[in-house]
């Protein structure tokens, strides 16, 4: 067979252009994830000596399933394959892990692939990223994946990941010999050992559906008590605006009033109707977040949002002269959340700084890598917020004393949608904050998988 140029090396493609072709199934990157830590977990047990090679999404849990084997199991060698520019620091945790770099190929970097290497038994498991378009942007979590215990198929696949090795100074020397295929491999197919894998996956898949079901109870529960809630404090809050209402026109129909007490009554008016129409809106917003939201961007890149939004509040800052922007370093691994979920996050902050910003003050909007999440955090000069109201800014309809008292109190929903939106990325938020000095809200967010 004639392997293709390492410019348009596709493992995949490779499969399917043997006779017959590797059948391929699309899954999503849990379920991928599931199958290599059952594989993991069966190396473990049965004790198998055994060469690794792979490639695997950059993220310190898929590394940390490797390290568990390189620990617990009983490795010769782990090679752990990256493109130009993907190496990972954390290689080091063991020395028998050996980072190899491969040459760089716009279908490598759709791809994983984990290889197990032994006499008694030798897989492949490789998954393609499907990607709707060219731009990375728009990319779908699901993969098609191909999985075979067949020695003379691993063989090709291997002699092709050997063609894309880029020789550099810590390439190791035994990889440039011809020997890079062991000639132990099993002959044949030992349907004992593949048994005891199968068993091993559906334990896993058993626990993965357990552990699902649980978390969507856990999640229907939480929305019933925050519904039920919601729907208290909506009661009380309606009903305080309509007092307020009619307290304002009463006093307003007496002849006693003067013309400043009845610019004040007819202020209070305004305001509460204001408050009405922005308690309307962010019912309209949580009413959104029962409906399914559109997934088909679940892996962001930060570095590509957010510049994007800023330049929305520009013009609006420079309104009200404040200094305006973010600081978003390029390279940052993508984030698992849905693009709508994220974007009105960022906005409902950005609204919420500007808005207790004063002229002259700033708003600055970082993120930044921290172990195996992505913070991403909007820093304002603000007003502030009092330390008794930190713990009770997220609860639906509160405001804090301090926006009271500057008369630019809202609906007290915005915050409460960030936090709900957050808990379905799997995301949570923290504020810290002094009183005239300003407020710093911390999103954390976790890595996408794939």
């Amino acid at each position: 067979m004639n392997l293709p140029s390492n410019a348009e090396l596709s493992l995949y493609h490779l499969t399917q252009a043997l006779a017959p072709p590797l059948h391929s199934l699309a899954v999503s990157s849990t379920t991928f994830r599931a199958i290599l830590l059952a594989m993991v977990d069966f190396l473990i047990e049965r004790k198998i000596t055994a060469t690794l090679w792979l490639k695997l999404p950059q993220s310190e849990r898929w590394l940390a399933d490797i390290a568990r084997y390189s620990q617990h199991g009983q490795p010769e060698r782990i090679y752990w394959c990256n493109l130009p520019k993907e190496t990972t620091a954390t290689h080091s945790q063991s020395n028998r892990i050996v980072p190899i770099v491969l040459e760089a190929s716009s279908q490598l970097k759709r791809e994983f692939f984990f290889i197990v290497l032994s006499p008694q038994f030798c897989s492949l498991v490789l998954a393609q990223r499907q990607v709707a378009s060219v731009s990375e942007e728009g990319a779908s979590s699901r993969l098609k994946l191909i999985y075979s215990f067949e020695p003379s198929t691993i063989a090709t696949v291997l002699g092709a990941i050997k063609g894309a090795i880029a020789i550099t100074d810590t390439t190791p020397e035994v990889l440039l010999t011809d020997g890079l295929i062991p000639e132990n491999l099993p002959t044949s197919i030992d349907s004992s050992l593949i048994t005891a894998l199968l068993l091993k996956q559906i334990q896993r898949d058993d626990a993965l559906g357990t552990a699902k079901s649980e978390a969507m109870l856990r999640t229907q529960t939480e929305a019933l008590n925050f519904n039920k809630e919601l729907l208290s404090n909506l009661t009380q809050e309606l009903g305080q605006i309509q007092t307020k209402i009619k307290t304002a026109l009463s006093l307003l129909d007496s002849t006693q009033n003067k013309k400043e007490q009845r610019q004040r009554y007819l202020q209070i008016l305004e305001q509460q109707c204001d408050r009405q129409s922005s308690l309307l809106a962010g019912l309209l917003d949580i009413d959104h977040l029962n409906h399914p939201s559109d997934e088909s961007e679940s892996s962001l890149k930060l570095e590509e949002m957010i510049p994007g939004i800023v330049s929305i509040y520009q013009s609006l800052a420079e309104e009200k002269g404040i200094i305006l922007g973010y600081t978003v370093p390029a390279g940052l691994p993508s984030v698992s959340c849905a693009s709508n979920l994220l974007r009105q996050v960022i906005r409902n902050l950005l609204n919420n700084s500007l808005k207790f910003t004063p002229s002259k003050g700033r708003v600055h909007v970082q993120a930044n890598l921290n172990n195996d999440v992505v913070e991403l955090m909007v820093s304002d000069t603000g007003i502030g917020i009092d330390g008794n109201d930190l713990t009770k800014i997220f609860n639906s309809f509160y405001c804090g004393r301090n926006a009271i008292a500057s008369e630019m109190a809202g609906a007290g929903l915005g915050l409460t949608i960030v936090q709900q939106l957050l808990k379905r990325c799997g995301g949570s938020i923290s504020v810290t904050s002094k009183l005239n000095k300003g407020s710093t809200f911390k999103v954390i967010l976790p890595v996408a998988t794939a």
